[in-house]
């Protein structure tokens, strides 16, 4: 059975456990925690966080993390156990397990991380002590420090594996400690992490304390954590959102990911390699995140031509990367809209192209109607027409503020394009085949990953 939790400062066998299951049915364990023990934890992190603060310099942190999370990516058994783990937790494949942990690992690397902190930063400088402002106009001279609060206390959705170390690393390079409450669908990533952590620096892997419990309830660790958190960071749907937020005390500084989506867009001129792209794009995290693409625009050409060339492209992905078998409720989702647009047909300007025989290992669904939906099923993209790339704003401002990716191909067009994405309050504009990997200082639903984390004191001395 799979062990789904880190939790520094816990002493002794826990009396009681939880268990939970995978969407695969596989079976992980928790222990149930009272509110001493859950406290014992939260002063075991704050005290490792404090320790860290004194003794590691942000630098080192980096290179800690990325020490570790090489041992995720790099051949090895640590690598072996992280494949095993998506694969036994989400039914993936090997090459999708695979392929997953090498591209969250890529913003796991020294040079990533770096990378993010000097874009919000400027440098490793203002997160270890106090920096002289040169902007200081006023007399004397004013320095700057920005740090995270000692605790962290994060609640994270499991539909893209990686999430859950990435937004701990956020906690960590803004030298805060993490209490995380773990996704069920996705329960084991994080503890691995945390313990190569461990193994790497005892301190930074004392700094994050990780485990699982049944979602919608909030038992004594839950009021207990609650109490040594400066802020929560916070991802989910929106029912997720507003019982976590009714839950918290009022004082609690929140930060959430709420739902988003992408959008691609194929320019007139778009070439020939784009319905390859943007299937890979399609197939990553099978659809499930943020990122991923699930209404496709044809701009002024033939919507049919494009259709079968990713129908092929997403048939030839699938033999090399194929799917996990859809839930239960997936696969009726997947049927019932199939259904829909065989039998709305022509009358509603609607047809579908599907996986050969009864397969649902992809689906394309093509309408200019308004039944066209944004809901996440695997491997489903609705695919429209649009005459222009301006006609595209007042098509897409229902979901303004909610396009987390605006993918294209081609460049006829492309600077009206990301002139509409500006104004859709869209976080981002890339190529096919980039859509699901973003780059490690992307700017998270369109704002900083570091700076909503920090507090910022200013230090004056006269002259």
């Amino acid at each position: 059975m799979l062990e789904a939790w880190h939790l520094p400062g816990l002493t002794g066998a826990p009396a009681e456990w939880m268990e939970g299951r995978t969407r695969t049915g596989k079976r992980f364990r928790a222990p149930v925690l009272s509110a001493a023990e859950a406290g014992s934890v939260a002063d075991a992190v704050l005290q490792a966080t404090l320790a860290a603060r004194r003794e590691r310099t942000v630098e080192q942190i980096v290179n800690e993390i990325a020490r570790a999370a090489a041992r995720l990516t790099e051949e090895g058994l640590d690598a072996t156990t992280a494949r095993e783990l998506l694969r036994a937790e989400l039914g993936w494949s090997e090459e999708l397990s695979r392929e997953t942990l090498e591209g969250m690992g890529r913003a796991w690397t020294v040079e990533s991380l770096t990378r993010l902190v000097e874009s919000e930063f400027s440098s490793f400088a203002v997160l270890d002590g106090f920096v002289t402002d040169p902007g200081w106009t006023g007399p004397g001279r004013r320095s700057r420090r920005a740090i995270g609060p000692p605790v962290v206390l994060q609640v994270l959705a499991g539909n893209v594996p990686g999430v859950a170390i990435t937004a701990t690393i956020r906690a960590l390079l803004v030298r805060s400690g993490v209490l995380c409450k773990l996704p069920e669908s996705e329960p084991g990533l994080l503890p691995l992490f945390a313990r190569l952590l461990a193994e790497q620096d005892p301190i930074l892997g004392r700094a994050v304390a990780a485990t699982w419990w049944p979602g919608g309830s909030f038992p004594a660790i839950w009021r207990e954590w609650t109490k040594w958190a400066g802020a929560a960071v916070v991802y989910g749907g929106e029912h997720t959102l507003e019982s976590v937020r009714a839950a918290l005390p009022p004082d609690t500084e929140i930060i959430t990911y709420g739902p988003k989506t992408g959008v691609a867009v194929v320019l007139p001129d778009s070439p020939a390699g784009a319905a390859t792209e943007l299937a890979r794009d399609i197939c990553a995290y099978d659809q499930q995140g943020c990122v991923s693409p699930r209404l496709v625009y044809v701009v002024g050409e033939s919507v049919l031509a494009f259709v079968l060339t990713l129908a092929a492209a997403l048939e030839e992905h699938t033999g090399t990367n194929p799917p996990p078998d859809p839930s239960e409720e997936e696969a009726v989702a997947i049927r019932a809209v199939r259904t829909a647009f065989e039998f709305g047909g022509y009358e509603h300007g609607r047809t579908s192209v599907e996986a050969p025989g009864d397969a649902l290992t992809w689906t394309i669904l093509i309408g200019d109607d308004d039944s066209v939906r944004t809901e996440s099923l695997p491997r489903v993209v609705w695919v429209r027409s649009s005459p222009s790339v301006t006609s595209l704003e007042d098509v897409l401002r229902p979901l303004e503020g909610r396009i987390q990716t605006l993918g294209y191909a081609g460049t006829d067009g492309l600077e009206k394009l990301a002139e509409v994405g500006t104004r859709l309050r869209v976080g981002r504009v890339a190529p096919f085949g980039s859509m699901a990997w973003p780059p490690p200082d992307w700017r998270h639903d369109g704002r900083n990953q570091l700076l909503p984390l920090v507090n910022w004191t200013d230090f004056e001395v006269p002259e």
